[in-house]
């Protein structure tokens, strides 16, 4: 079954003080990095961005990924997610990951992408010492669910009730992302 992969990046970039995605790490812009994390696993990848941004446009369409414009971005990262889901209805499963955590290890998400195989009904998340973080793959059942959300607190609550599959997994860049200018990582879920 066709795994698909979402990137979240219509974020504002309020904390960070610039627009993070553009940041450089390891020497490439960090929405760079993370979108080639997602196209060594899977074939098809999109991002969710802002409307009316062409140099983040641009650089997602040269990592080989489609481009999602979120026109209400502004009301949380529900409606960022809604937009995705919507423009991915077409796969089986997909993972969900966020633009700002550039350190995911392409091998979790292979992990993903095996669970979904393997349990193609449930949610799978994984775990670092126990600990849940993203990305998270979900079923096609669960993407009605995920248009429909709102606010901005992303499908907490959707993986919280169906209680999902957990995998643990040797890398703890599943719980980092990048808040602030400094490049300190933080915590994330």
């Amino acid at each position: 079954m066709p795994v698909a992969a979402l990137v979240l990046a219509a974020g504002a970039s309020r904390r960070f003080g610039s627009d993070k995605r553009l940041h450089l790490v390891d020497g490439e812009p960090m929405l760079a990095r993370t979108l080639a994390i997602y196209r060594q696993v899977c074939a098809d990848v999109a991002v969710v961005i802002r409307p009316d941004q062409p140099k983040i446009a641009a650089l997602a369409q040269a990592a080989g990924c489609r481009v999602v414009e979120a026109q209400d971005a502004a009301l949380g990262q529900s409606r960022s997610l809604a937009a995705g889901v919507d423009a991915m209805r077409h796969a089986d499963h997909l993972i969900v990951g966020l633009g700002d955590m550039p350190f995911v290890q392409p091998d979790t998400v292979r992990a993903l992408a095996a669970a979904l195989a393997a349990a193609p009904t449930r949610i799978v998340q994984p775990t670092y010492k126990r600990r849940p973080g993203n990305p998270i793959g979900f079923p096609a059942a669960y993407f009605g669910d995920l248009v429909h959300i709102r606010g901005d607190v992303g499908a907490r609550q959707i993986v919280a009730a169906s209680g999902p599959q957990r995998i643990e997994v040797d890398d703890p860049g599943i719980l980092q992302d990048i808040d602030h200018a400094s490049g300190a990582s933080e915590e994330g879920e």
